[in-house]
C-alpha cells in the first residue's frame, strides 16, 4: 500500500465540539480528491466517490462493528442499538420504508399543517424571540401529537427523550448511550402504552412501534432544519420576502439548505469486501465516512456558499442514495418549504439579535439556538 501523507493536514477530529464541517482541510481535501484520517477512519469529501460509496450495496450500516470501535461489547446494548431504523440492513430497510409509507402520506405529513401550526405558534410573536424554542419546537412537537394520535400534553411526557433519540447518530456512542438507552427506553414503553390503549394486537405491535419510533427520530433533523432555514435566510431578505407568494422561490430556499448545510453531514459505512479507496485498500470490516456537507459543494460554483436561488448541477446527498435513501425526504422538504411560507406571509425577514448556538457537530447536527427578532406585518394576510 502507498505510503499516506501523515502531516497534521491529514488527520480531523471529527467529534471535537470546535469541529465544524465548512473546515478548510476538507474543503482541500474535496477539491484535491484526497482522503482524510480520522480516528474513525478515512473521510471521503467528493460527490461522485461519496455517491458512488453510497450506492455500494458491499458498504453496510453496521451497529455491531461501530460499538466496537468506540470500545462498547455490551450486547444488550447492542440489541436496542441494532435495531433502530438508521443501523437496518438494505433489506429491512426496505421493509420498514413499506410500513411507513402509510404515515409519511398522513394528516401529521400534510404540508398544510405544517403550515398552520407555525402560524398557530407565533400567534404571539412580534419582536424578540428565541426561533427554535419558541417556534420550531411547537411545531415539531404539534406533527408529532398528531402522528400518535394523541394530544400535545401527552406529548410532552416524550417531548425530551424523542429528542435525545438523536444521540445515536453519534460517531461516539461510548460517550451517549446512558441517555440514549433511556431514551429509547422511555418511549418504547410509551409507544406500548399506547398501542395498548390503541387497539394494536400483539402482532401488529413491534412493527408499529419501530416505524413510530423511526418517524419520531426523524423529527429531530427537521427541527434543526427549521432553525438553520430562519438563521441562513436572515442574509437573504428579499428571498425571504418572495417565498410567501411563490412556492417556487421557497422550495428553492430549502433545497439550497439541504445542500449546504444538511443535519447528517456525515454518514458511516463498514466494508464487507476488501475496497480500494484512492490509496489505499480497506480490509473487510473496516468503517468509511462519507461527508455529505462537503460532497454536496463540490462541482458547484460557489459551492461553499448558501445562494438560495441556486440551480444545483447535480442532486444532492442530504438524505443518502440508493437502498438506504431516506424514507421522509420528500415529506420533510414539503414541510418546510410549508413553514417558510407560512412565515414569511406573517414576518418580514428575520434580523438576527445574537450569535446561534450549535450542538455538536457529527451525527444530527444544527442551531440548537437561533435568536431573531421577527417583526409582524401589518395587514389583512398577516
Amino acid at each position: 500500500m502507498a505510503e499516506r501523507d501523515e502531516t497534521p493536514f491529514s488527520f480531523i477530529e471529527v467529534d471535537s465540539l470546535s469541529f465544524r464541517f465548512d473546515d478548510h482541510r476538507l474543503r482541500t481535501a474535496r477539491i484535491e480528491g484526497r482522503l482524510l484520517d480520522s480516528k474513525y477512519g478515512p473521510v471521503v469529501c467528493d460527490h461522485a466517490t461519496v455517491g458512488r460509496l453510497l450506492r455500494e450495496p458491499t458498504l453496510v450500516h453496521d451497529p455491531w462493528r461501530q460499538l466496537r470501535h468506540a470500545g462498547v461489547t455490551d450486547q444488550t446494548i447492542g440489541s436496542w442499538f441494532a435495531s433502530l431504523l438508521i443501523f437496518s440492513r438494505a433489506e429491512d430497510h426496505g421493509t420498514l420504508r413499506q410500513s411507513m409509507r402509510p404515515l409519511l402520506r398522513g394528516p401529521a405529513f400534510e404540508p398544510s399543517f405544517a403550515a398552520a401550526e407555525a402560524l398557530a405558534a407565533t400567534a404571539g410573536i412580534d419582536g424578540e424571540c428565541e426561533f427554535v424554542e419558541d417556534v420550531a419546537d411547537p411545531v415539531v412537537h404539534a406533527q408529532a401529537a398528531r402522528l400518535l394520535d394523541i394530544d400535545r400534553v401527552t406529548y410532552r411526557e416524550i417531548a425530551d427523550p424523542v429528542r435525545d433519540l438523536a444521540l445515536i447518530h453519534r460517531l461516539t456512542p461510548s460517550e451517549v448511550l446512558a441517555p440514549a438507552r433511556a431514551a429509547v427506553e422511555q418511549v418504547q414503553d410509551f409507544l406500548g402504552r399506547l398501542a395498548r390503549r390503541q387497539g394494536v394486537t400483539a402482532a401488529e405491535r413491534p412493527r408499529w412501534a419501530r416505524s413510530r419510533m423511526s418517524l419520531l427520530i426523524g423529527f429531530e433533523p427537521y427541527r434543526l432544519a427549521l432553525g438553520q432555514l430562519v438563521a441562513a435566510l436572515a442574509d437573504h431578505p428579499r428571498t425571504w420576502s418572495a417565498a410567501a407568494a411563490d412556492e417556487t422561490t421557497a422550495r428553492s430556499a430549502v433545497r439550497e439548505l439541504l445542500r449546504w448545510m444538511p443535519t447528517a453531514p456525515l454518514q458511516i459505512r463498514f466494508t464487507e469486501t476488501p475496497l480500494a479507496l484512492a490509496d489505499r485498500i480497506l480490509e473487510p470490516g473496516s468503517p468509511v465516512l462519507l461527508c455529505a456537507v462537503q460532497a454536496n459543494r463540490d462541482g458547484e460554483p460557489d459551492g461553499d456558499a448558501y445562494h438560495p436561488l441556486r440551480e444545483p448541477g447535480r442532486p444532492h446527498l442530504s438524505f443518502g442514495a440508493g437502498l438506504h435513501y431516506c424514507t421522509g425526504a420528500t415529506a420533510s422538504e414539503r414541510q418546510l418549504t410549508a413553514v417558510l411560507r407560512a412565515l414569511a406571509a406573517r414576518f418580514h425577514p428575520p434580523r438576527p439579535t445574537g450569535p446561534e448556538r450549535w450542538g455538536p457537530p457529527s451525527g444530527v447536527q444544527g442551531p440548537i439556538e437561533v435568536p431573531v427578532r421577527l417583526d409582524r406585518r401589518r395587514g389583512r394576510d398577516a
